[in-house]
């Protein structure tokens, strides 16, 4: 009997933990990120320096993933985490190597 109630009150708990979890990442997240804005600041610098193209780089990882799984999808190949992985590490570089340029402009 006791293991009919503990099932439903242990996936509550977890749940509850979850979203307690990701939303305490995203508190710290947004606090350490307004902390850092606020030393830029303070030492005379622009807090605008400090950003990055992290999502770009995400979603050119994802795609490049994605790519890749689709052409060894096409070519009936047994390589597909492997193409993937090439073709995302490929999208990184043509990136890198697009930044260089257009910083140096």
């Amino acid at each position: 009997m006791q293991t009919n109630f503990l099932s439903p009150v242990l996936l509550i708990l977890v749940v509850t933990l979850v979203l307690v979890s990701v939303v305490a990442i995203f508190y710290l997240y947004i606090t350490a990120k307004s902390r850092e804005r606020l030393a830029l600041i303070e030492k005379g610098m622009n807090p605008n320096l400090a950003r990055s193209n992290f999502w770009l780089q995400v979603g050119i990882i994802a795609g490049g993933f994605c790519g890749g799984l689709i052409i060894s999808d096409l070519f009936n190949s047994r390589v597909g985490p492997l193409m993937g992985f090439v073709f995302a590490g490929a999208g990184l570089v043509i990136y890198h190597i697009y930044a260089r340029r257009s910083k140096s402009i």
